[in-house]
């Protein structure tokens, strides 16, 4: 995983190696440096070419005097623009806009008649930005986002929030983000992605800080591939067991079976009412079928009708197209009390927990493994919350419920965030994106983690991050296949080879 710093964890790393001995002019001068190398390679040459370097009056801009600084040495038609007051520039700041003025490069005010570039230095603001900009800020950067010239943002873009990762305000998108030391937490989550372009990551002499927040990639995921082996039968990989839907809502359970044999699940057993396996029967063949219920929903005596199938089972996956009722609330409340398998719990499962999570929390205190899988206003009902609050600082939500019930947290969203309680830990996952913005790809995760989550392999929050990993790629194959608009869940779970393949291929 890589290292996801917060903006506080990387100014502690960054004060740790000034006092090392490291002068903050020099870290600055390398800053910049990177800085310029990018704007070179954006803008496709030296001589002639124009440059605008915008800069607030704080470290930020400080990397963006640095920059200026070398490209008019480059060649480049350079105006530095900054934002504020001069005098309020200090430290090492201070010295390279010195620096950078005896070396021939004047400062100006951001004008009316645009910046009239080949390429914008976007070094207003730093990652200690939060809030809204305001005033000659609130400008600058509606006029670097006004241009059609491209923007390398030093850090993180102006207006980006580099904790949270929101954009509450303007905020600049930038073609390619140089960030220094290591990424940032706030260009991998909500509205950072969007605004952060290419992100190029420059080591300017600053150990990785200490963190507890960190971005999945492929080397994650390896370690928990579903693999076949010569000797291998139907029994030796995770035999599924899906109690889910209803009457109403056949289809959603549908969807979790299917996702939990394509993901590598040699056994997949679906258990529902009479009419969701009627549905099921004609769709999937090749999962067992158990109706536990005589009615339109499923109650509590469901759970007596499964004694066979949950002595094969080596989890249990709950919720999709459940329905909310007295009758689900008293399942999942049986299953979760009674049920000694590792279970993930997901949709109506988690709906009818709101108001009674300490059956999650004791079921982790006995030592039975949990994974629920939330979107936010799911996660709100669990937390006596709202979505708003939720999503206004996604990162401290699912760290929270993690803590809070005990069990691995799968936040799902733009940016899904996999949070171990016990370690602290929360994971971003970078794949997926728009295509599984529609009903149904829940689901889809929900068997396929069910289908990595077995009963005493590994680590389940590896193994919960290797699902998302895996769900958020196969949305991408298809949205690289069929484009965003118009694939459907069903369209993901049938992609889940084709991501598991690519992995391997890149092992």
């Amino acid at each position: 995983m890589k290292a996801l710093p917060t903006p506080r964890e990387m100014a502690i790393a960054d004060q740790a190696t000034i006092a090392s001995g490291v002068p903050a002019t020099v870290l600055m001068e390398r800053a910049g440096s990177a800085v310029a190398r990018a704007t070179l390679e954006v803008v496709g040459g030296r001589y002639g070419k124009r440059v605008a370097v915008v800069c607030g009056t704080g470290n930020n801009g400080g990397d963006g005097f640095v920059a200026a600084r070398i490209l008019h040495r480059e060649g480049c038609a350079v105006r530095c623009i900054v934002v504020g007051d001069l005098e309020s520039v200090k430290g090492a700041a201070a010295h390279h806009l010195g620096l950078m003025r005896t070396r021939g490069v004047s400062v100006e005010a951001l004008g009316t008649d645009g910046l009239k570039a080949d390429a914008i230095v976007d070094a207003i603001f730093g990652t200690g930005f939060h809030g809204t900009a305001e005033g000659a800020a609130d400008a600058a950067i509606r006029a670097l986002d006004a241009e059609t010239a491209p923007v390398v943002a030093a850090d993180i873009p102006s207006g980006l929030d580099g904790l949270t990762g929101r954009a509450q305000g303007p905020a600049v998108h930038a073609a390619i983000t140089v960030t220094m030391g290591a990424r940032k937490l706030g260009l991998a989550i909500e509205d950072g992605p969007q605004h952060a372009g290419r992100i190029d990551v420059a080591d300017i002499g600053i150990p990785q800080p200490t963190t507890m927040n960190y971005l999945l990639d492929t080397d994650d995921v390896i370690e928990f591939m579903p693999q076949r082996n010569p000797a291998d039968h139907k029994r030796s990989g995770a035999s599924v067991l899906i109690l889910a839907g209803s009457d109403p809502v056949p289809g959603a359970p549908m969807l979790a079976a299917r996702a939990a044999g394509r993901m590598g699940a040699g056994y997949v057993t679906l258990a529902s009412t009479s009419k969701a396996i009627e549905a099921a029967a004609v769709r999937l063949p090749e999962v067992l079928k158990h109706i536990c219920s005589p009615g339109d929903h499923l109650g509590p005596e469901a759970l007596d009708e499964l004694k066979g199938p949950l002595e094969y089972a080596t989890v249990l996956a709950v919720g999709p197209g459940l329905g909310e009722g007295s009758d689900q609330r008293a399942l999942v409340e049986r299953i979760l009390g009674e049920i000694d398998i590792p279970i993930v719990v997901d949709a109506d499962g988690l709906n009818v927990l709101a108001g009674n999570t300490e059956l999650l929390r004791r079921r982790s205190d006995e030592g039975r493994k949990t994974v629920i899988t939330p979107h936010p206003g799911e996660l709100a009902k669990l937390l006596a919350s709202s979505v708003d609050d939720v999503q206004g600082d996604r990162l401290a939500a699912v760290r929270e419920a993690s803590s809070r019930f005990g069990c691995i947290v799968v936040l799902k969203g733009h940016g899904t965030l996999v949070a171990d309680g016990a370690e602290q830990v929360v994971a971003v996952n970078p794949t997926g994106g728009p295509v599984l913005a529609t009903a149904g790809t829940g689901d889809v995760l929900t068997g396929a983690l069910a289908a990595l989550f077995t009963r005493a392999e590994g680590s389940v929050f590896g193994r919960a991050c290797a699902a998302v990993y895996l769900h958020g790629l196969a949305g991408d194959i298809v949205a690289a296949e069929r484009g965003s608009v118009g694939a459907l869940a069903w369209d993901v779970a049938e992609s889940l080879p084709a991501a598991i393949a690519t992995i391997g291929a890149s092992a």
